[in-house]
């Protein structure tokens, strides 16, 4: 396994290194990057990843707009909307570490020690991902296959920041039965959790 000597700390180390990086390295060694690198960092699998991609002006919109708008639904409900910088984790077997663009918890924040004072969520209601052209097979992929483990989970959406799509992906019962509804015309209504829907047309501003 790496150790933090292999896995660059800061960010000018970090940035020639490519957009996408996978590094094989165990817990302790992510958990101490986690702790003292310069820049986000997610774990599974057994690898520290980092997507260093190309921020466009487009994806960053989307997160600020989804957050706006999830704020504006879900006012007055026992909810909670966090940004990207919220630590989740799954309670499967193994050691994982992911970051959404923006997540909803009900209720009370339910919490597992990682290391110090270093925390992770192992409750959100609704996970939101803006797809991008570096994260897209990743969050779509295998960290869909774990985020669907988590029994609070209710919805995943998937919004498009390279066309005006939105997957929605809606528990249905406790067998892990999930509806799949994909969004594209610009009147389309999305529903969210129990709260109601959000226009396709206002979340891209058509």
């Amino acid at each position: 396994m790496a150790d933090t000597t292999t896995i660059p700390l800061t960010l000018e180390e970090r940035l020639p290194m490519g957009e996408v990086l996978a590094v094989e390295a165990s817990w302790d060694t992510f958990l101490c990057i986690l702790e003292k690198g310069e820049y986000p960092v997610q774990y599974d699998e057994g690898k520290i990843l980092s997507f260093m991609g190309y921020g466009t002006e487009e994806h960053e919109a989307l997160i600020m707009r989804i957050g706006h708008l999830l704020a504006s639904l879900l006012e007055g409900s026992d909810c909670q909307i966090f940004g990207s910088n919220l630590p989740i984790t799954t309670l499967e077997a193994g050691k994982r570490y992911f970051n959404a663009d923006c997540s909803v918890v009900e209720g009370q924040v339910e919490r597992v020690a990682l290391k110090g004072g270093m925390t992770a969520v192992v409750n959100p209601k609704l996970i939101v991902e803006v797809l991008s052209k570096n994260t897209r097979n990743f969050d779509l992929g295998q960290k869909f296959q774990h985020y669907k483990t988590m029994p609070a989970l209710q919805q995943i959406l998937y919004i498009d920041s390279e066309s005006t799509t939105i997957i929605s992906y809606r528990r249905q019962d406790a067998e892990g039965t999930w509806l799949i509804e994909e969004f594209s015309a610009p009147e389309a209504e999305v529903p969210v959790l129990e709260a109601g829907t959000l226009q396709l047309q206002d979340i891209y501003r058509l």
